[in-house]
């Protein structure tokens, strides 16, 4: 992409690890997670707002990166590792963010994440409402993060829904790229589905797998199995965090803030209704696949 890009602006640059004069271009990102930079003295406003349309535009960094936030952003554009072993990590893994309330101030919600951490973790936006959080483990021994509880505090002091992903750890610096490229298209398939603040890898391969279905193949899975409850949204929801709470009648209880009778008569109801037993293992799969893919197509 950068070849035909440079050829309409000859003076469009690559972001490297040595980019001084950011504010000097406009940037963007493209499908080959490329990051071009097109001086803004030599492009029109017509001419920015077509490159917009095809090209995602990369949010001018704010705050400033921190030098080992310029070393990780190098390595994921693909710059060379020092040889200097000890600048790695033992292990490491991204945490993808995406706040829907676009108005907040990276630098502010910088500010306010790395607060959360016992140390300082990378932060990398990639426009205004997204970026990666890079969790770095120096010792062999990982050091427990709880995003559930992080997460309310964030949406609690900004108003604003806040979803999270999280790849598995990584132990060699030569998955740095693919970690990332992966990690992006787990995201924005599982940010279609509607899915619960927190979602791990896990959780996000299911969304692989749905997202392999046609149209109307999962349409009609979705009405064939839901049918005689699909209109009803609040026994769907129960049963969803019945599900979620791999089918704990007392935390998913907690969860929807009900007393465990009325949970267990909900999901009764649900058996009795459908036909199926999501008490059982694969009723409940093929059940969370169907209330996943009703929560897409809406």
């Amino acid at each position: 992409m950068f070849e035909q890009i440079h050829a309409i602006f000859p003076q469009a640059v690559l972001l490297s690890q040595s980019n001084d004069d950011w504010d000097r271009y406009h940037w963007f990102k493209t499908t080959e997670q490329e990051i071009i930079g097109i001086p803004k003295s030599t492009i029109t406003k017509k001419e920015h707002e077509l490159l917009n349309t095809f090209l995602t535009p990369f949010v001018e960094q704010h705050p400033t990166l921190t030098t080992r936030e310029k070393l990780w952003q190098g390595w994921i554009l693909g710059s060379e590792f020092p040889d200097d072993n000890t600048l790695f990590p033992s292990s490491f893994r991204f945490v993808y963010f995406s706040l829907t309330n676009q108005e907040i101030e990276p630098d502010v919600f910088h500010e306010a994440i790395q607060g959360l951490f016992p140390h300082q973790m990378p932060i990398i936006w990639n426009n205004q409402h997204e970026g990666i959080i890079i969790e770095e483990q120096f010792q062999k021994e990982k050091e427990y993060i709880e995003y559930e509880q992080m997460i309310d505090v964030l949406m609690s002091d900004f108003y604003t829904k806040l979803n999270l992903y999280i790849t598995p750890y990584y132990h060699s610096k030569n998955d740095i790229r693919h970690a990332y490229s992966w990690g992006e298209t787990l995201f924005e398939k599982m940010l279609r589905y509607h899915p619960k603040p927190v979602v791990t890898y896990q959780d996000a391969i299911t969304y692989m797998y749905l997202d392999g279905l046609s149209q109307e193949q999962a349409a009609n899975i979705t009405y064939t199995l839901l049918q005689p409850v699909i209109e009803d949204s609040d026994l769907l929801h129960t049963i969803q965090v019945f599900l979620e709470s791999n089918s704990n009648t007392t935390l998913a209880a907690k969860n929807l803030y009900m007393h465990r009778n009325s949970l267990q008569y909900r999901v009764d109801k649900f058996i009795e209704k459908t036909g199926i037993d999501v008490k059982q293992f694969q009723g409940a799969l093929i059940t969370y696949l169907a209330i996943l893919n009703l929560q897409h197509k809406d």
